[in-house]
């Protein structure tokens, strides 16, 4: 497959799996200590699974549980969050500059962090109590493994979530389903890329568990990495104001979910199947989960999805538009 470097691929998944007692443990300990809310806060990317955190964390617990943008938490404060409260993290690069100075803002006011990334004398690692490694080289969907890990255990501790040793465990088989669904997907990938990477205007819908990930491919990929302009809103927000500017000539592409707001994603697939002629729909059903119950289907979606967009799309928009992922024009170029 285009840019992807399958033993690189594996090695990591077994770099992750290696990873959940260390999830599961700052998990155990936190549950130890008791705390009165948990804060999932980090910037760009890697808010993304975060989001999925918080769809289910309305689902599944009645744990006080809250998503912020880590800059915006640093300035406005949040009354909710106290010394008794966990603040949890993650930068890969363990450098990033928001993460950081909210790590260490948390650090200085007694108020516990957990930090996933990669090193642990990294400045994100160092200014946190619990540090989860994220070993991996090659997969950015294994950041959900450790995150499912720590804040599911952390669920099931609480008295919900009973299926979770069995849960915890087929997530293990994750990766290789993955690859799976990365090639099954590769063909089509091909093709949505040189179809649309020409486009001047692209719409990228999803909701609910699975908006984080439209969130990340639409402005991460493929705005900051791609340079192309797209609007991205959620299933639910679309028949608010989006819809009025989609035409038979603008390209849709809907990101369904299989959780309760799947209905919301087939009102928009309904509806843009009328009016534009270029409605692309990514649908996590398509792809086989062996050996995972069909009940964890709708937690693992999201991972599905990434490992389809942010691997595969994105390597074949790279390789059509000519423009490498990996030139920027502005971020991480100069201070601002």
């Amino acid at each position: 497959m285009l840019g992807f470097n399958q033993d690189e691929y594996l090695t990591s998944a077994r770099e992750i799996v290696a990873a959940r007692k260390q999830a599961e443990q700052a998990a155990d300990e936190i549950f130890q200590q008791e705390y009165d809310a948990l804060f999932f806060a980090s910037v760009g990317g890697s808010l993304a699974p975060m989001m999925a955190i918080n769809a289910f964390a309305k689902e599944m617990t009645t744990l006080p549980v809250y998503l912020e943008q880590a800059a915006e938490l640093i300035h406005t404060g949040h009354k909710k969050l106290t010394k008794q409260s966990v603040v949890v993290t993650l930068s890969k690069s363990g450098d990033t500059k928001e993460s950081v100075e909210l790590a260490e803002w948390c650090k200085a006011q007694g108020i516990r962090v957990v930090a996933i990334t990669k090193n642990s004398d990294s400045p994100l690692a160092s200014a946190a109590g619990w540090h989860i490694p994220m070993r991996h080289k090659n997969g950015v969907e294994y950041e959900y493994m450790l995150l499912y890990w720590f804040f599911f255990r952390l669920v099931n501790r609480n008295g919900e979530f009973a299926d979770y040793d069995r849960f915890a465990s087929q997530l293990e088989l994750l990766p290789e389903n993955l690859l799976q669904a990365k090639i099954k997907f590769d063909p089509q990938a091909d093709e949505i890329a040189r179809k649309y990477h020409t486009s001047d205007y692209m719409m990228w819908i999803g909701g609910a568990e699975m908006w984080g990930e439209v969130y990340l491919f639409s402005m991460c990929i493929l705005e900051e990495m791609q340079w192309k302009r797209t609007k991205s809103v959620t299933s639910a927000e679309f028949f608010h104001g989006t819809l009025e500017l989609l035409e038979k000539d603008v390209p849709l592409f809907l990101v369904k979910g299989e959780g309760k707001c799947r209905a919301l994603d087939e009102r928009v697939e309904r509806f843009a199947a009328k009016i534009t002629d270029h409605l692309v729909v990514i649908d996590p059903r398509d792809y086989v989960l062996d050996g995972i119950d069909d009940a964890f289907r709708g937690i693992l979606a999201p991972c599905v999805a990434s490992t389809l967009l942010v691997d595969r799309l994105a390597a074949h928009f790279e390789h059509y538009t000519g423009h490498s992922l990996d030139i920027r024009r502005y971020y991480r170029q100069f201070e601002y």
